[in-house]
């Protein structure tokens, strides 16, 4: 029979919360686009949304979150209760370009959740250029898939 969260030792739900995502649930963000606009070298991520649900999935109501603003940048500082005691861990992220202090309230806290292993693991993925539109110089969208290159980088036979 699985055990409910409340039976879990911290050791445990650290565990459960360093679980790799699924692939379907990652997103794909071009962080460089080629001059030519036909590439942009991709970074994987979750969102913040997913971010919440692991942390209520696998804490319940056992996890909060501070957040302090120092000019442009914003420190989260996420506690999660783990064996009857508060554990702090903080991370910080600038403003973003869309929505800027929001988006620096979402990226300072998924910086502050990968200390706890959520997402972690996509810092181990490969950094790989993937064809692209562009329009402008701005992205538009992918034209092949970022999981297909990954495999391909990883692979002995590429």
């Amino acid at each position: 029979m699985a055990k409910s969260k409340q039976e879990l030792s911290g050791l445990d739900k650290m565990f459960e919360l360093s679980k790799k995502f699924e692939n379907k649930q990652i997103q794909w963000l071009p962080k460089r686009i080629k001059k030519d606009g036909t590439a942009a070298m991709a970074l994987a991520y979750v969102n913040v949304r997913q971010v919440h649900d692991r942390l209520n999935t696998v804490m319940g109501t056992d996890w909060q979150t501070k957040h302090e603003v120092f000019g442009a940048k914003t420190i989260c500082s996420l506690g999660l209760k783990l064996d009857g005691e508060w554990i702090w861990r903080s991370d910080g992220a600038g403003d973003t370009t869309y929505e800027a202090d929001k988006g620096a309230i979402s990226d300072s806290l998924k910086r502050a959740a990968v200390s706890f292993g959520i997402g972690r693991h996509l810092y181990d993925l490969p950094s790989v250029w993937i064809k692209c539109e562009t329009y402008n110089g701005k992205f538009k969208r992918w034209t092949e898939d970022p999981w297909d290159k990954v495999r391909q980088s990883n692979s002995d036979f590429s």
